[in-house]
């Protein structure tokens, strides 16, 4: 019987590493992201779920977040290169397709500048 809550607290620990690890859980929307996107478009950063070991993998996912993201209100900003990123104009209709992409989309976050905390903001 003295086996019993270690094979529990075992099996518990496995089973949150590999739900932590799949690609079941739904993208992180920012709340920023939600609320601006009722009431028309917004630039966000869609930071996508690549695999590290497939060199043409960033062009593969990036490719088919855009082709399933045709027919909403989406607009390419910028496709990055080296990062797991994609700058997009989006509107409700493509958040909602965002957010169904569970396996390519780990984050959707507004794209905005951010100055360093030491330096006041440039003038302009």
């Amino acid at each position: 019987m003295r086996w019993t809550p270690t094979i529990a607290i075992v099996i518990a620990l496995a089973g949150g590493c590999s739900a932590a690890s799949g690609t079941d859980a739904r993208p992180r929307i920012d709340p920023d992201v939600r609320a601006v996107a009722r009431a028309g478009t917004l630039r966000v950063l869609v930071e996508l779920r690549v695999p590290r070991d497939d060199p043409s993998a960033l062009g593969n996912t990036q490719d088919e977040v855009l082709r399933r993201l045709a027919g909403t209100g989406a607009r390419l900003a910028r496709r990055y290169a080296t990062a797991p990123l994609l700058a997009l104009e989006i509107d409700a209709a493509a958040l909602a397709r965002l957010e169904e992409m569970r396996a390519l989309v780990l984050r959707v976050r507004v794209d905005e500048l951010s100055f360093p905390s030491e330096s006041p903001p440039p003038r302009r």
